[in-house]
């Protein structure tokens, strides 16, 4: 994983705590638990190491080099999978790693069965584990 400068900062903090700074409600926002406090490599992905065309918010990298690709939205979920996915390509060249996306959207129109499709694509074409929830999302390590 290459370094990202100073779009990227080290956390051990127990709790990473990152939400949509310009959403009205901040309902919006993913929750890692770090019991451990391991080292977490914290990037910011939109508009600092990608300005152009479809990205997500950011990437966090755990110390056993897992990748998780966060998304925060509002409710246009199709495209926060797109924009998790244009993204991987962007950030890494290892298709080994463990990848997971998380999409925390202040609602989600859309069906459950059209969800569980989403994440079959996202798992067949790009490796990639997805996760969709309204509100906040909680990950322990």
């Amino acid at each position: 994983m290459r370094n990202f400068g100073q779009c990227e900062e080290t956390k051990k903090d127990t709790q990473i705590v990152l939400k949509d700074e310009g959403s009205r409600n901040n309902k919006s926002k993913f929750r890692l638990q770090n019991s451990g406090k391991t080292k977490v490599r914290v990037v910011e992905v939109d508009n600092c190491v990608i300005t152009t065309g479809k990205r997500c918010d950011y990437l966090l990298v755990l110390s056993d080099g897992r990748e998780l690709y966060i998304e925060l939205k509002g409710s246009q979920v199709n495209y926060a999978v797109e924009q998790i996915i244009a993204s991987i390509p962007q950030l890494t060249a290892e298709r080994s790693t463990e990848k997971l996306g998380f999409i925390c959207s202040t609602r989600c129109p859309i069906s459950s069965t059209e969800t569980q499709k989403l994440k079959k694509i996202a798992k067949k074409k790009h490796n990639l584990k997805l996760a969709i929830k309204n509100g906040e999302i909680i990950y322990k390590v």
